[in-house]
């Protein structure tokens, strides 16, 4: 069986039995008959690059070009009249639909994907790897010691996260919280012997991250407060309340 690859280059080879008489009639002298041959010759060209581009609707454009082809070798090249040029040019165009009816038409070519910019980093990402290398040094170490203090340094960025307005805030208190913490985590992993005021830092430093999560919470409730009176006062000033 013929493949859809070889089946499209087929029509270019149909020309080849028309090359002599294109060459005899030149030499002849008949111009209609030479007419006749060199549309023959054109027609299938015509067709083999409407089915190499391969778009919609183009395998029906590449028959009737065969047709066409057809017709104008028998009726002037020929001379074999219209009705006889129609009949073989019906046959050429039913051929052709048959040799092509499997081969399915290319689709137009898709645009490449559009890669996907990574998100922009947060603010405060880095404080966030640094704690998690602090808990997994804790996990290592068997120091569980640590973890309340990471735990409340953590509720603290969230808090922070939730107001860019304060980065700067809570940087200074990165700069001596988490710095902290990780030159303790590094030295316990690099074998130092846990000193006897470990544990007391160490909540001490867990009741400062507290006591700023409950301070930053608290403005914001205040904060709330206020802008509930403003607002309230406003919708009665108006006549509404």
């Amino acid at each position: 069986m013929i493949s859809a690859f070889w089946r499209r280059w087929l029509l270019p080879f149909t020309i080849l039995p028309l090359l002599p008489a294109t060459l005899f009639n030149l030499f002849a002298g008949r111009e209609v008959a030479l007419l006749g041959c060199l549309l023959g010759l054109g027609f299938p060209i015509v067709a083999a690059w409407l089915m190499r581009r391969g778009r919609a609707g183009d395998a029906g454009l590449a028959a009737l070009a065969m047709g066409a082809s057809v017709a104008s070798v028998a009726w002037l090249g020929a001379s074999a009249g219209p009705v006889a040029a129609l009949i073989l040019a019906a046959g050429a165009w039913g051929g052709t639909r048959l040799l092509y009816a499997g081969i399915e038409e290319a689709p137009a070519p898709l645009p490449p994907p559009t890669p996907e910019a990574p998100p922009p980093p947060r603010p405060l990402d880095d404080a966030r790897a640094r704690l998690r290398a602090i808990i997994e040094a804790a996990q290592r170490l068997h120091e569980p010691r640590l973890l309340p203090v990471v735990t409340a340094i953590g509720a603290v960025l969230d808090e922070f996260e939730r107001r860019p307005e304060r980065l700067e805030e809570a940087r200074r208190f990165l700069g001596v919280n988490l710095d902290g913490l990780e030159r303790i985590a590094a030295r316990l992993s690099a074998g130092a012997v846990p000193p006897p005021g470990l544990p007391s830092l160490l909540r001490e430093m867990e009741a400062a991250a507290s006591g700023l999560l409950t301070r930053l919470r608290e403005e914001e409730s205040a904060a709330l407060a206020v802008q509930v009176n403003v607002l309230g006062t406003r919708i009665r000033e108006a006549g509404y309340g």
